[in-house]
């Protein structure tokens, strides 16, 4: 073996290593690229989950403390409803069905008054793509306190302010 066709022979193999240039590139736009893209929706659709999941519970803490500064029970509940309706528009959490329960059991001078607010999501929505199917449903539950030395309406005549009288 001569040293000529020895060296013949090493650049022949150094030209085939060569032709494999571009290989991990390949593997690297086939595979990892739509991995990484996956794992930045995954992400993305995370950061909206948490972040509706704050605006719910703005929504529950708003519409409890509107109750609470209610005269009666049923403006309570209007009130609360109407909380929940105006804290949630514009945020980033659209409900598919919105359900707000109040609990006015405790409503009385120094009671509290406690808010249960239920939304479902569509994940679509909540991903912002179209492709998620199914539906998410969070509920959110806030109590505020009811001031003790206002004036509330428990449903008696006696609780009613003399005819002349503001309320």
């Amino acid at each position: 073996m001569s040293l000529r066709s020895t060296s013949a022979r090493f650049r022949r193999t150094l030209a085939r290593a060569r032709g494999d240039r571009g290989a991990w590139s390949v593997e690297v736009a086939g595979f990892f690229l739509p991995c990484m893209l996956l794992a930045i929706v995954i992400v993305a659709a995370a950061f909206q989950l948490a972040v509706s999941r704050l605006d719910l519970e703005s929504a529950s803490a708003s519409a409890a403390r509107a109750a609470s500064l209610q005269r009666s029970g049923a403006a309570a509940t209007a009130a609360a409803r109407q909380a929940a309706e105006d804290d949630l528009s514009g945020r980033s959490i659209t409900c598919a069905t919105l359900v707000v329960d109040v609990d006015t059991s405790r409503w009385q001078r120094g009671g509290t008054v406690t808010v249960t607010v239920t939304c479902t999501v569509n994940l679509s929505t909540l991903a912002m793509m179209r492709a998620i199917p199914g539906r998410m449903t969070a509920s959110s539950t806030s109590t505020a306190p009811i001031d003790t030395y206002r004036s509330v309406a428990l449903g008696g005549a006696a609780d009613r302010p003399p005819a002349g009288v503001p309320a």
